[in-house]
């Protein structure tokens, strides 16, 4: 009972997804060709958390599906320093080879094809990245993301002061946009409120029903009983 309430109660956690080009497989058989859809699905949250994960079905639909249940269950936490990597990297998965390096306030997302996907789910706003090893989609991604799992901040934080402002300038950033999604969200909600009173149709005002007081009763009773007599 302890566990299907904690499921009930847990917290559904939503992350953004894209998908990357979907490819269409054939498998040739006796019967003839059998046509099949894969698709890799990146899931992030834009604040150190991303999953990537290959989705495959017999239409795109649940082949997305698919790649998103399998991508969210593989999120993993980045450890990022504010809003840029901690240190250069090299990683190479497979065929591909990617090149990570942390850029200034400013820079942007310096990345093609997949690459770019990955950074920008999991929350990195300055690097620069480039591709050196094969031009595959799919295997660039899954190397930018074995690459974030492997990234540390403790010795950089430890050793480089301007990390540290840099980490400080992420926090003061996040509070200010958090200020205004609060103001626009009320802005928001005050408006679709007023958009409700006015679609409403008028009400008409009913007329104040008279009303009559007991003594008042009892003088009207009084006065009929003396015109009976």
């Amino acid at each position: 009972m302890k566990q299907r309430d904690f499921k009930q109660n847990r917290e559904k956690r939503t992350y953004e997804k894209r998908t990357l080009p979907v490819r269409r497989v054939a498998k040739v058989t006796k019967g003839g060709k059998k046509l099949r859809f894969s698709t890799v699905v990146v899931v992030g949250d834009r604040n150190g958390k991303v999953g990537v994960a290959l989705g495959r079905g017999a239409d795109v639909r649940t082949s997305v599906q698919q790649g998103e249940r399998l991508a969210e269950r593989s999120v993993v936490k980045v450890e990022l320093i504010g809003d840029t990597i901690p240190h250069e990297i090299v990683h190479k998965y497979g065929a591909s080879k990617v090149l990570l390096r942390p850029a200034r306030p400013g820079t942007g997302v310096i990345a093609g094809s997949s690459v770019r996907v990955v950074l920008e789910l999991a929350g990195v706003e300055n690097v620069y990245g480039k591709i050196l090893g094969s031009s595959d989609a799919n295997s660039n991604a899954y190397c930018t993301f074995e690459a974030l799992k492997l990234l540390r901040k403790g010795r950089v934080l430890q050793r480089m002061s301007k990390m540290r402002e840099r980490v400080a300038m992420k926090e003061e950033t996040d509070k200010e946009r958090k200020i205004k999604e609060e103001k626009r969200r009320k802005k928001e909600m005050a408006e679709k409120k007023r958009a409700r009173q006015a679609a409403r149709p008028e009400r008409k005002e009913k007329k104040p029903v008279k009303t009559v007081k007991k003594t008042e009763k009892k003088e009207v009773k009084k006065d009929n009983v003396s015109e009976e007599k």
